[in-house]
């Protein structure tokens, strides 16, 4: 029976051993290499590795040599291709209107999963060798219907080519305890787990629709690190994905069919050309410095949250965001307009299917103005909130269909992609994933024990400061990762409102 670890909430069904353990397992992997590569387990061959495993230990990249602590290296690199080709047919995917206006940027998720060694009673080094192969195998199935994500994205705005080039995808391995990683989790520490780093500037680059990394702990946790385009993904199409992955790899009979029905209902406009790179440029010429922190709201605090805005009646989520969104106005003292993406499968008519893949969102908009308004009282920020996702309903949706909103769009970008450092009002993302299953995905080792949205200190792709809400593993908390201005940030950390509901960076047996 393994000792209980102090201050985490993995030790039940997790066990941590000693680095050899893990260090037998690599040294037997690395021996059987070339035949595992080419080995073709229930006929699914696997891909073949883009860099041979005794090189790829010395590539890791920049940010990864950071931190040492990690100690983080790599196994292979390679792309896993669909188990069959996708038909002629489906070879062209084309974007709906909102695909082709969401920018061309990548978000980083990550999905961390206990061993269950003690619990289960298996040696580690089986535990491990199952997984990687589960994990793999199911994945070269799993593509098949989601053909799309294996495809490219090609830079014209309006299509990916389903051809079949692959997932890039990463395996590797770290002698740190998933539990001591989880006591309190660095944003640097949990970024490396990604395929690629946030901050790194290889991803403008990228044409992937999905990376994928599978790291592997000590103590046989794992891992899961997605970068995915939000270009055809946005938050509910990742966590469709995730839970098909693992339904697909525990065999199970409730399986998850996506639908791609998005550009028949919002039909891409020929003549609409956003360029990215310009407003990447843009952006970039501002030499504005980012920061990430974690701020978690624990169930307590959500309902003292809560009833201090009784009279808006809110929702955890728009309490949060309402706090949130008046530290930031505290912050950066300038007229504030803050956007709220909204899932729009809901709001049609008849209701899209819940699987329907793509950025089915819209962005509705709410404004303060601290020099006219000095309002901050948070019911009233709350109700602005409300007011503002009150108005995506079926007749805008209606509008959105012919193109009739699309000026909003060249506002969206003017106050948001093409803002100076001199401008008097600031805008602020706030999106939440909340209650979307991305808790849900199970392996067959059980579900995530962390799941969260991770982001760097820089803003490659141009969008400004930002925030993601997520709710907690006990499901009655919610955690908001927040990347704003350097400065802005250096006021929110001390901002004694904000911290007398929020956990700085807590460890995530506290989420």
């Amino acid at each position: 029976m393994a000792k209980k670890q102090s201050g985490t909430h993995i030790s039940n069904g997790s066990v941590c051993t000693s680095k050899p353990a893990l260090f037998r397992w690599y040294s037997s992997f690395k021996g059987h290499h070339e035949h595992l590569m080419t080995k073709k387990p229930h006929g699914f061959a696997y891909a073949l590795p883009i860099l041979d495993l005794a090189a790829s230990e010395n590539l890791q990249s920049s940010f990864k040599q950071e931190t040492a602590k990690m100690d983080l290296q790599i196994i292979s690199k390679e792309e896993i291709k669909p188990a069959s080709p996708t038909p002629h047919h489906l070879r062209t995917l084309r974007f709906s209107l909102l695909d082709q206006i969401s920018p061309d940027c990548y978000t980083s998720l990550l999905f961390f999963f206990s061993s269950n060694c003690q619990k289960t009673m298996l040696n580690i080094n089986d535990v491990i060798s199952d997984r990687r192969r589960r994990l793999k195998q199911s994945l070269f199935k799993i593509l098949v219907p989601f053909y799309p994500l294996a495809g490219k994205i090609i830079k014209d705005g309006f299509h990916i080519e389903c051809n079949d080039d692959g997932v890039y995808y990463v395996e590797a391995r770290t002698n740190m305890q998933l539990s001591d990683l989880l006591k309190k989790p660095e944003n640097e520490l949990i970024n490396q787990l990604c395929p690629l780093h946030p901050d790194s500037v290889e991803m403008l680059s990228k044409s992937y629709v999905l990376m994928v990394q599978i790291s592997i702990f000590d103590c046989g946790g794992i891992a899961i690190g997605l970068n995915a385009s939000h270009k055809i993904l946005d938050g509910l199409s990742v966590s469709t994905f995730m839970q098909a992955w693992g339904a697909t790899a525990r065999e199970s009979s409730k399986q998850i069919h996506p639908s791609f029905i998005s550009s028949s209902m919002f039909p891409p406009i020929p003549d609409l050309i956003r360029n990215t790179s310009i407003m990447i440029a843009k952006h970039q010429m501002k030499e504005h410095n980012y920061v990430t922190k974690r701020f978690v709201f624990d169930s307590s605090a959500l309902a003292a949250l809560k009833s201090k805005a009784a009279i808006a009646n809110p929702s955890s989520v728009t309490a949060v965001m309402g706090l949130v969104w008046k530290s930031f106005i505290v912050a950066s003292k300038k007229k504030s307009i803050l956007y709220i993406p909204v899932n729009l499968r809901t709001k049609c008519s008849p209701p899209l299917p819940p699987h329907s893949l793509g950025n089915i969102i819209w962005l509705p908009s709410a404004n303060l103005c601290v020099e006219e308004d000095s309002n901050l009282e948070l019911e009233y920020l709350v109700n602005k909130i409300r007011n503002a996702i009150a108005t995506i309903n079926t007749d805008f949706i209606e509008c959105i269909k012919g193109g009739n909103e699309i000026h909003k769009l060249k506002e969206f970008d003017e106050k948001v992609y093409y803002d100076d450092q001199n401008s008097k009002e600031e805008c602020i993302q706030i999106s939440s994933i909340c209650k979307t299953g991305f808790y849900e995905p199970d392996f067959e080792w059980g579900k995530p024990i962390w799941s969260c949205v991770t982001r760097g200190n820089k803003d490659l792709f141009g969008l400004g400061n930002i925030v993601h809400l997520i709710e907690t593993k006990s499901g009655d908390g919610i955690e908001a990762c927040v990347t704003i201005k350097e400065e802005y940030m250096v006021v929110l950390e001390q901002n004694s409102e904000l911290l007398s509901y929020a956990s700085l960076n807590p460890g995530s047996h506290e989420s």
